[in-house]
Formats: structure tokens, C-alpha cells, sequence
């Protein structure tokens, strides 16, 4: 009974210490989405959707720890690494999923419209075309940062996403 009692102690220390982790990870982020958002405005819908992303992965990597069993959970504890490359992941696969909006790959009326700046500053250089870009309306940003969480929270969706474009391309040819 004791050792049971004691394996129960230390999963729950080590969980405490993943949740203490996680919340500064998450408050990083939040800090790293103002600094960002203030300190270069042209690119403020990217990073934002990238931030949602590392929200959605933060999220949905706190919901898969109640099905770890005890050695993953003492292997989290004792890696920073391993707690924050879900979130950074869900921040990539978040922007990869924005690409595919602007691209046009993905329509329809459950995702965003996303239509070019009209500040002539943010055209004149070719690159930034990616980035002068926002979303039409209200809510077409609710659905962009929806999906955005989504990319994060559900990492296999844009993964199974971008195989159903590939499948899909290799039928046309």
C-alpha cells in the first residue's frame, strides 16, 4: 500500500511540475505575441496565427497527459524540450495552414477569406506580399484564428490535410 501510495505521490509531483512548466511556456508565448504583434505591425496576422497554433498545441498537449502512463510522465518532467515542441509544432503547422488559406488550396464557407493590404508601404516589397495580407471581416478572423487552434490542438489534421491535397493532386495528372 505504501509503494502504491509513493508512485501516486511522484506521478503527481512530476505532473505538477509539467503543469508549472507549461503555464510559463504559455505565458512566454503570450508575452512574445504582444512583443511581436507592437513591434512589427505588417506582419501581425501571421504571427497571430502562428500564437494560436502554439495555443491550440499547448492545449491539446495538456489534454493528452491524463493517457501517459508514469514513465512518460516522469520523461516529461525532466525535459523542457519535450514541453515545448508541441506548441512550437502546432505554431508551424498553424502558419502552414495560413498558407493554405491565402493560396486559395483551401474555400469554402467554413474557412477564411484572406484579400491583400491596400497600404502601398507594405507592397512595394515582393516578399511581403505573403505577409500584407488580412482577413475579410470579423468573421472571417474568427474562423482564421479558429482553424489556427485547430492546427495546434489537432496536429494530424493539417498532416492529413496536405496528404488529401497531394492524394487529390496526383489524380488530376
Amino acid at each position: 500500500m505504501a509503494r502504491i501510495r509513493e508512485l501516486i505521490m511522484n506521478r503527481q509531483e512530476d505532473l505538477n511540475i509539467i503543469w508549472k512548466r507549461i503555464f510559463w511556456i504559455f505565458i512566454a508565448l503570450l508575452v512574445l505575441a504582444i512583443a511581436i504583434t507592437y513591434s512589427l505591425p505588417d506582419y501581425k496576422v501571421p504571427f497571430i496565427v502562428c500564437i494560436a497554433g502554439n495555443v491550440g498545441g499547448y492545449v491539446g498537449f495538456h489534454r493528452r497527459l491524463s493517457i501517459l502512463d508514469d514513465p512518460e510522465i516522469e520523461n516529461l518532467s525532466r525535459s523542457w524540450f519535450a514541453l515545448i515542441l508541441p506548441s512550437f509544432i502546432g505554431g508551424i503547422l498553424a502558419g502552414l495552414l495560413y498558407l493554405l488559406f491565402l493560396s486559395g488550396v483551401i474555400r469554402g464557407d467554413l474557412f477564411p477569406v484572406i484579400v491583400p493590404d491596400e497600404d502601398p508601404q507594405c507592397l512595394k516589397q515582393i516578399f511581403n506580399d505573403i505577409f500584407c495580407q488580412h482577413a475579410e471581416g470579423y468573421a472571417a478572423y474568427a474562423k482564421l484564428l479558429f482553424w489556427s487552434f485547430v492546427a495546434g490542438f489537432n496536429q494530424d489534421y493539417v498532416v492529413d490535410l496536405i496528404e488529401n491535397i497531394k492524394g487529390s493532386d496526383k489524380k488530376t495528372d
